[in-house]
């Protein structure tokens, strides 16, 4: 049965990366590690590379070798690249290959999947190559490895995993609900320690942080806003927001507010004014209406919430 289609949390924003392997490696019908050995063009508009597979991870049986179809006219996107040993998610383009009259013996044809992330290089030990490792999970699972030992082994690149490969993980548990219902409480709770403690790498903290909130863990509201202000990052404070409102929705504010009481660092307090702001409910925008409308920060919290923003976007039109 194919991999569910990679989704993002409807409840929360999706959260950018700039990377989708593990969406190329769903949506592909074929993942090789393989290299281009030679190309030619077809016609004016079209460059067939022919591609050596050097290891099946999924899908490619006793071909040894396939061809990639590839318009380069047609904007940027994903292309071979010779003499490199990279992952490759193909797709099935055998349907265009015969409109197009290509000879059978040239086949099988593909097209490249075309997310971005999803045609890495892969290093020459491929037992110890990160990306591979994360696409023989994605493929062992397809193939019927027991929901738990894909939970397990995700959680585990999650958490210890090269920096590109932990967040990739992470993505995919987060759109997965019959994975994440496949962690116990004692990996839930080093997620959500590391989601609190990571101070380095923002995207991944963020990424951890959504996947802890979809769990609705306890205390995660509480344990996150310690780092508002330590973690100088707009977008940080922003998901701290929006996890507050999906967990606590008006009562987001109380608990972020009641913090305010006890910060005397400039950062922490605008840090944490801006989470206030990134709410977006009535409880927030009442709360900071009601504060020094001259402060700076209660300024930036206010431009943060929708509701105060539609409001001023308003008496602009007006005047």
């Amino acid at each position: 049965m194919r991999l569910l289609t990679l989704l993002g949390s409807l409840s929360l924003l999706p959260f950018a990366t700039g990377q989708d392997l593990g969406r190329g490696l769903v949506d592909a019908d074929v993942v090789v590690v393989a290299r281009q050995v030679g190309k030619k063009p077809f016609g004016d508009d079209l460059v067939l590379h022919r591609v050596q597979v050097l290891h099946d991870v999924r899908g490619a049986g006793a071909d040894t070798a396939v061809t990639v179809l590839d318009w380069p006219k047609l904007g940027l996107h994903l292309r071979p690249s010779p003499r490199q040993s990279r992952l490759y998610c193909l797709q099935d383009a055998s349907v265009t290959a015969a409109k197009l009259g290509l000879p059978a013996n040239d086949g099988p044809y593909y097209r490249m999947v075309g997310w971005p992330g999803s045609n890495p290089l892969i290093g020459s030990d491929l037992d110890r190559d990160a990306n591979l490792a994360f696409a023989r999970v994605l493929a062992a699972s397809e193939a019927g490895a027991p929901p738990a030992t894909t939970a397990a082994a995700l959680c585990t690149m999650a958490l210890d995993g090269e920096p590109g490969i932990r967040q990739e993980a992470v993505r995919f548990l987060l759109g997965r609900e019959d994975l994440r219902a496949q962690l116990g409480p004692v990996s839930w709770s080093r997620l959500m320690t590391r989601a609190c403690g990571e101070v380095d790498d923002v995207p991944y903290k963020i990424a951890l942080a959504e996947l802890c909130a979809e769990q609705r863990l306890d205390g995660l509201l509480d344990a996150l806003a310690v780092s508002l202000g330590p973690v100088q990052d707009p977008e940080f404070a922003r998901a701290v927001g929006r996890i507050g409102r999906l967990l606590h929705g008006e009562q987001a504010t109380n608990r972020l507010e009641a913090r305010l009481q006890n910060l005397g660092d400039a950062h922490d307090r605008a840090a944490t004014l801006l989470a206030i702001g990134a709410t977006n409910t009535k409880a927030a925008l009442a709360a900071l209406q009601r504060m020094d409308q001259g402060d700076k920060a209660v300024e930036a919290a206010l431009r943060e919430h929708r509701a105060w923003r539609a409001a001023q976007d308003a008496v602009g039109r007006r005047k």
